[in-house]
């Protein structure tokens, strides 16, 4: 068996939240302001679920008639064990994001959940 295997746990669901760059009139917000929101998320996604990565991810978001394009976008992503870990850590995560959506004056915010092929490999220090 490959040593990934052995090391290896599926995460077969998916947490993801945006983290915007722009507010609900289409004006930037601040590079510290994104940056202190993507921190915050990271650390709830990981209180939640043991683990999250942050990823660029530009993006063009309809809500409603209003088209904005958020080049400076991020997707914050955690990966766990099972929909029902998810559904038990729903209710925090909606309330993490209705303060962030306020905080970044968001018309919405849309949370990602989902099936995925997605796993961990834990690496340890005495390869």
């Amino acid at each position: 068996m490959p040593r990934w295997e052995r090391r290896g746990r599926e995460k077969p669901y998916v947490v993801a939240i945006p983290v915007p760059s722009l507010n609900r009139q289409g004006d930037e917000l601040g590079p510290a302001e994104i940056e202190h929101w993507v921190k915050v998320a990271e650390k709830e996604l990981t209180a939640c679920f043991g683990g999250a990565t942050s990823l660029r991810a530009p993006g063009t978001n309809i809500v409603g008639r209003k088209v904005l394009y958020e080049a400076g976008q991020f997707l914050v992503v955690a990966g766990c064990d099972n929909r029902e870990q998810f559904l038990a850590k729903r209710q925090r995560i909606a309330a993490f994001v209705e303060g962030m959506g306020e905080a970044l004056d968001q018309a919405a915010v849309f949370v990602l959940a989902f099936d995925s092929d997605s796993f961990l490999i834990e690496l340890e220090d005495d390869l």
